[in-house]
């Protein structure tokens, strides 16, 4: 599956894609008319997401923000003093008076790390890259853990953490790491799991033999999409509210795992509410070829209690499938976020005369940023990416074969 982390803010083809970055408007696209399709089966129509309502920015009063600075400032005191046990003690009671924040989190990672708690810095890193989005605090996080992964023995999760960070905010310390780690660790892309076909109970099973079943409830789900060659699997990846969505398609002996459409994370605290749904599934005949384009949509928000502020994030996101016949595999080549929009700005829940480290907060709010693909194809395969809005990184662009 793809980066074992989620997402990043990076707006990315195949492997690259955020989680991720890790949400609202159509997806633009430009083809042929779908073709008529065949008559076959009926298929169940898919059931109707539900938005979930979004919880409410939790309280945090004047005299528990000036509580979690204390502390925290004080915890990164003692880190540079190099007493370790406690500045734990410190990032800790940070983390009990605004939980999960990602400051304290990453401050904590590095604490853990450096007393020899690689199991707490693994842990405490890993949550400061999920709760936050922000590229200078997720590059750090990053680094933290890949610095525990390292130490525990882990060489292949220590690699995709650094080359994460170094994606977010080049740093020579963190290259150097890399480097050292040697061209003899395996790559860190990870194959998707259960990709030999199978029957649509095994499907489930298969994913759920992928996690490590002592921290996560046996919830997942195979769901009809409308199309009879596709599925969609959603799956628990942990017990802290994370979640995988795949596309499953029938191949000739049975279904299997094509492609990651999502990844989500609810943890029920730390401010981070995201939602997923899946949009159209559009069958497309280009050639002699019939390719399947899968839609969904991924909104996040996050409230940073600790300074006063909230962001958003909303993405459309487009994976394509060339359907496989009776000796070749559905493949999906193409796997992008087509519209993205990102929002931060004040909360505006801190009092005029309360004070806030003016270092820590995000200059220039309120930040507004919005980008948007369109996907035109031609009947030989190739599709077309272009910038519609805002600005795109060249390598997202230009033409890609489908077969």
């Amino acid at each position: 599956m793809r980066p074992c982390l989620p997402a990043v803010i990076a707006l990315v083809l195949a492997c690259d894609r955020p989680a991720d970055p890790t949400p609202a408007p159509t997806t633009a696209t430009k083809a042929e008319p779908p073709a008529a399709k065949a008559p076959s089966e009926p298929e169940p129509e898919p059931a109707k997401p539900t938005t979930p309502t979004k919880p409410a920015a939790p309280s945090v009063t004047k005299e528990m923000r000036a509580e979690y600075h204390a502390h925290l400032e004080q915890g990164r005191k003692l880190s540079k003093a190099g007493e370790w046990a406690e500045a734990i003690e410190e990032l800790e009671a940070a983390l009990d008076v605004i939980p999960g924040d990602d400051r304290a989190l990453g401050e904590l990672s590095w604490a853990a790390f450096s007393s020899g708690d690689h199991t707490k810095a693994r842990e405490t890193g890993h949550a400061a890259a999920l709760a936050t989005t922000r590229p200078k605090v997720k590059a750090a996080a990053l680094y933290n853990l890949g610095r525990a992964e390292e130490a525990s023995g882990r060489v292949a999760q220590a690699k995709a953490a650094y080359t994460e960070s170094i994606a977010l905010r080049p740093s020579k310390t963190v290259s150097e790491r890399l480097a050292a780690l040697g061209k003899s660790v395996p790559s860190s892309a990870a194959a998707l799991p259960c990709s030999t076909p199978q029957t649509e109970p095994q499907v489930c099973a298969c994913l759920m033999k992928t996690v490590e079943a002592d921290e996560v409830p046996p919830e997942c789900a195979l769901e009809p999409t409308g199309n009879k060659d596709i599925r969609i699997a959603t799956f628990a990846t942990s017990g802290v509210g994370e979640q995988s969505v795949m596309v499953v398609a029938r191949e000739s002996k049975g279904w299997a795992v094509v492609a990651q459409l999502g990844y989500v994370y609810n943890p029920g605290m730390m401010g981070i509410s995201e939602e997923f749904t899946l949009g159209e599934v559009i069958s497309r005949t280009l050639g002699t070829h019939t390719i399947v384009e899968i839609t969904a949509h991924k909104s996040r928000s996050d409230s940073d209690l600790g300074i006063d502020e909230i962001e958003s994030e909303s993405s459309e996101i487009l994976v394509v499938c060339v359907i496989g016949g009776a000796t070749t595999p559905t493949k999906c080549p193409l796997d992008l976020v087509t519209h993205y929009v990102y929002e931060r700005e004040r909360m505006g829940m801190a009092g005029e005369d309360e004070e806030i480290d003016k270092d820590m907060q995000t200059p220039g709010l309120p930040i507004r940023e919005e980008m948007r693909i369109t996907v035109a194809y031609t009947d030989d395969g190739i599709a077309k990416l272009r910038a519609d809005m805002g600005k795109v990184d060249a390598d997202r662009l230009g033409d890609r074969k489908l077969w």
